[in-house]
């Protein structure tokens, strides 16, 4: 079993004014000055659980991403492409995919393993599969594991890559979660469940789990299902898009929200590609 020890998030919603850069001085004001919103909203996430808990130095870092760091690709293309000029030297550095997860082991002073995952779909789910095998083979003792999206540009017409409905608000954010084998001080058991079910298959799942209170959807998981799914099975609905627009990782925001305000535990189901998977999460 995964238990998380500690939970730190950085929501923002599409129209919310924050100064990403202002934020990140007040907390990790040496790294600010050659790195990227994409970067300084992982120093952001990862600055709360520098405040609650000293971490090992052995800890690892698994990062994942829905979409990586926009702004610098953005930019890339347009130097490239547009001004016919090779990219200046600070942009292709920090367009490397662990260049964040370089300056977050940096920032925490930790000299262990440092991976990033990023991929549209499922992504928190398979990091956290990838999370469980390493503890449960003892190849890691403790992961800080995170998800850091920005907001992807509504200008490009997004939500067909993104398979969202039309004006579905778009936010960014950084949320990150401590997790070991060790029950000793946990705040919750975290299981990912293996495998992807089809809406036939996920209903007869369902059916067979006993003891679950609450119940979350993911942002692409149809209305009529999740209509369905509170029709026929008696579960409190565990309510946070109205605080979170969507960015690939805002699971991790769900889940980080029902740890910290809630007692019990989530059925966390999301929805990619019509295929669905599931994550529970007890309190403890």
């Amino acid at each position: 079993m995964m238990y998380v020890h500690c939970t730190a998030s950085v929501n923002i919603k599409q129209d919310q004014p924050i100064d990403v850069k202002a934020e990140c001085k007040k907390v990790a004001s040496s790294f600010v000055r050659r790195t990227d919103r994409f970067i300084q909203l992982g120093l952001l996430g990862v600055s709360g659980i520098k405040e609650q808990q000293v971490l090992d130095k052995n800890t690892a870092i698994f990062m994942v991403s829905g979409q990586g760091n926009l702004s610098v690709f953005n930019r890339l293309c347009q130097q490239r492409y547009v001004e016919k000029m090779p990219p200046k030297p600070v942009d292709f550095i920090n367009s490397l995919s662990n260049t964040a997860g370089f300056y977050i082991a940096k920032y925490l002073e930790l000299e262990s393993k440092n991976l990033n995952l990023a991929q549209q779909g499922f992504v928190v789910e398979n990091a956290l599969l990838l999370a469980d095998a390493s503890l449960k083979t003892k190849q890691e003792k403790c992961i800080l594991l995170g998800g850091v999206d920005e907001k992807v540009d509504a200008s490009n017409s997004p939500y067909d890559y993104l398979d969202l409905p039309l004006n579905t608000p778009l936010g960014e954010g950084s949320n990150w979660m401590l997790l070991s084998a060790d029950d000793d001080g946990a705040q919750a058991i975290v299981d990912i469940v293996p495998k992807q079910f089809n809406q036939q298959m996920l209903f007869a799942y369902i059916a067979l789990l006993v003891s679950t209170s609450h119940v979350a959807f993911g942002q692409r998981v149809p209305n009529e299902v999740i209509d369905d799914i509170q029709r026929f099975f008696p579960y409190s609905l565990f309510e946070y898009s109205d605080k979170c627009d969507f960015y690939e990782t805002n699971i991790l925001y769900a889940l980080n929200q029902f740890i910290e305000q809630q007692q019990g535990s989530l059925l966390f189901i999301d929805r990619f590609e019509e295929q669905y998977k599931i994550i529970i999460v007890k309190t403890t």
